[in-house]
């Protein structure tokens, strides 16, 4: 579409004004289209709600930011001036220059797919921070580990550092929809606070009660608390498009199902859907590929899926894929190297995971699956060092339980069964939706001789899965174990 001295390139994501290219925000560019798309007709604030923002709720504040910046971009100096008009209290028309006619209408949004818009997330510069904790390091620290979560565009801490005083409304008309971390001192600690930028909504708050100096030890204490909730909310905004079939979006929503919805047989059958139906769209799409493998192969391996040669081979050939694909994304690594692992491929499984480790030293999932190579390989000692490191900078999820289930699992094995209780309790208070934790906890007490303990574990183990058969726990605390735990209670 050309009028005036502008000219809109769709296919190139474009706006150009008199030849010259014009810096636009992706979601302003959106709006700019729609409007000149649908020029000369009333367009309501509804209208844009559901084809520009994909039916997000927007504040009439992000509105009318988006619309200013719009205005902006066309080079208009004055509202008199402008091509897009406001019509008050009906919404908006785009006016095009006499001669040329209006565009054919765009159809709505309940007749087109959604589509996906991948989110922002912004750690705003902290304030009032003690003398002594560097905020810039705590910023930069939160920023670098949220960049890696799958589809989530984390803004750089110089950018971010330039918005602290900046309305929600306006950084999500800068990058889009999204969420933002605001960071606050107090006399006595650390007040965090997490909102999404279209509407100011907060979305969750906690505190850290102390003095603190080290940025480090500060982040690892809030990113354990701040990554689900984080996943839960993007969980939440999918699941108010469900007819969204892009690729990231459904690959967003398994892995939100596999760390919320607990490491049962029901989320993992929804996990592995949810990829097969990514990998259809974008066969090349590395983290489906690399998550798909893990659900196959950690399904059987935990006693989840029954045994079949063919989906192991299926899963191997996945967990190459991906690392053909992406071979230097640590998080891609560590999700096959752990799925080549739990298909037998022991050695290929512990390069990759090596590597994985080498390129990020605080990959939990590489550590907790290098932490199950040293229990197959009775390296006890290790196998608990890797765990605890796992366990201690996971996320306070679904991951911790079954990660915690292993680390207990070892303090067993290394002899420490009062560590391990300790442990395989507090696998167990993070899931009450699976039975592995029950399981590990239910023969730690046994293997104590403490056998009531162990048959309130085991109960509430049948409790979730009440077909358990010895097979299902043999694949969790080994054969010796799920012998003993079957001739105590399975009768």
């Amino acid at each position: 579409m050309t009028f005036d001295d502008i000219e809109i390139d769709r296919e190139r994501f474009e706006l150009r004004k008199a030849g010259a290219a014009v810096a636009v925000e992706p979601k302003v560019f959106d709006l700019i289209c729609y409007l000149v798309e649908n020029a000369g007709r009333l367009v309501s604030k509804d209208d844009l709600i559901a084809n520009v923002w994909n039916g997000r709720i927007v504040s009439d504040a992000a509105l009318s930011t988006a619309i200013k910046f719009a205005r902006r971009a066309l080079g208009d100096e004055t509202l008199a001036d402008s091509r897009i008009k406001t019509v008050r209290g009906r919404g908006f028309r785009f006016d095009l220059p006499d001669g040329l006619p209006p565009a054919p209408l765009v159809a709505g949004a309940s007749q087109e797919p959604h589509v996906f818009v991948q989110p922002a997330f912004v750690v705003l510069s902290p304030r009032g921070l003690a003398q002594g904790l560097d905020g810039e390091a705590l910023q930069r620290r939160i920023s670098t580990a949220m960049a890696g979560l799958p589809f989530l565009t984390s803004i750089a801490p110089m950018v971010a550092r330039r918005l602290s005083q900046t309305d929600p409304d306006q950084i999500a008309a800068r990058f889009g929809p999204g969420y933002a971390l605001d960071i606050q001192g107090r006399a006595d600690g650390l007040d965090f606070l997490l909102y999404a930028t279209e509407t100011g909504q907060t979305l969750w708050s906690h505190g850290l009660d102390g003095a603190f100096s080290d940025a480090d030890r500060v982040a690892a204490a809030i990113l354990v608390h701040l990554e689900p909730q984080l996943v839960g909310a993007i969980q939440k905004s999918l699941a108010m498009a469900p007819h969204i079939n892009e690729p990231r979006a459904l690959t967003m929503k398994a892995l939100g199902t596999m760390s919320l919805n607990g490491w049962n047989a029901r989320s993992f059958v929804e996990a592995e859907a949810l990829l097969r139906q990514a990998l259809d769209h974008a066969p090349d799409l590395s983290h489906a590929r690399a998550a798909l493998a893990l659900v196959m192969a950690l399904g059987e391996r935990v006693g989840l899926v029954e045994p079949d040669k063919a989906r192991r081979g299926e899963a191997v050939r996945h967990a190459e894929k991906a690392i053909e694909l992406d071979p230097s994304a640590p998080g891609i690594l560590g999700l096959a190297g752990c799925a080549l692992v739990d298909t037998g491929q022991v050695l290929r499984g512990k390069a990759v995971l090596e590597r994985s480790l080498t390129l990020d030293p605080n990959n939990a999932q590489a550590l907790a699956a290098m932490g199950t190579v040293r229990l197959q390989d009775r390296e006890f000692d290790a196998a608990v060092d890797l765990l605890t490191r796992a366990v201690g900078i996971s996320p306070h999820d679904g991951r911790i339980a079954v990660w915690g289930s292993m680390l207990a699992i070892g303090c067993m094995m290394a002899g420490d069964l009062d560590r391990a209780v300790v442990e395989a309790e507090r696998a167990v208070a993070a899931d009450d939706r699976t039975h592995l934790s029950r399981i590990v906890l239910a023969a730690i007490a046994l293997a104590k001789g403490d056998k009531r303990a162990a048959r309130a574990a085991f109960d509430d183990a049948r409790r979730v899965t009440p077909d358990l058969n010895e097979t299902q726990i043999a694949a969790v605390v080994g054969r010796t174990a799920a012998g003993d735990l079957a001739a105590a209670f399975l009768g």
